[in-house]
């Protein structure tokens, strides 16, 4: 499972490392902030939903600190905490933890905008579709995905996501934002 939720991750975020050079959105974030998500998936014939959580437990002018963590049939899975360099351009990968080895393509195969409504609220979205390649410990990816971002949602930005592999099929839509 918890090798399931690494390559969902790194899946979902690998979009944003392909999106144009944005100013850091942590920047903007304080402690407690948090992202909530709904994913919805189907592996190997299986469905499953889980909810993903990010929170943002330390913050200074140079670094936050990210908190992880997916629940899936009421089990949580251990936090994982990511640290996120605020003076450089945000790179959302640095959340997935990807490993140095693990190679990829990716190929961008369109952009543009467009206001969708997730959970009862409307965003305006820059969208990005890319088909990506990847192979890690022998595991091979063969995915398009499409990511939805918005300055209006706090912490990564990201509204939805819809991939499609033939490892699995994957759909996250914001669920909720706050501040502790």
């Amino acid at each position: 499972m918890r090798y399931l939720l690494s390559a969902g991750l790194i899946v979902c975020l690998m979009p944003f490392a392909h999106a144009q050079p944005q100013e850091n959105p942590f920047k903007k974030a304080k402690v407690g902030d948090w992202a909530e998500y709904k994913a919805s998936t189907s592996v190997m014939g299986m469905n499953f939903d889980l909810m993903v959580k990010m929170t943002v437990t330390d913050i200074d002018d140079k670094e936050a600190t990210i908190s992880t963590v997916a629940t899936v049939k009421g089990m949580q899975t251990p936090a994982q905490t990511t640290k996120i360099d605020l003076t450089k351009p945000y790179d959302p990968t640095s959340a997935a933890n990807i490993p140095k080895d693990a190679k990829a393509k990716v190929e961008k195969l369109g952009d543009g905008k467009e206001k969708i409504t997730v959970g009862g609220k409307s965003y305006d979205t820059q969208w990005t579709k890319l088909k990506v390649l990847a192979e890690n410990k022998g595991v091979k990816l063969d995915s398009e995905i499409k990511v939805w971002l918005s300055k209006d949602v706090p912490l990564s930005g990201m509204v939805k996501m819809e991939m499609m592999s033939n490892l699995a099929n994957m759909t996250m839509e914001l669920a909720g934002t706050g501040r502790k």
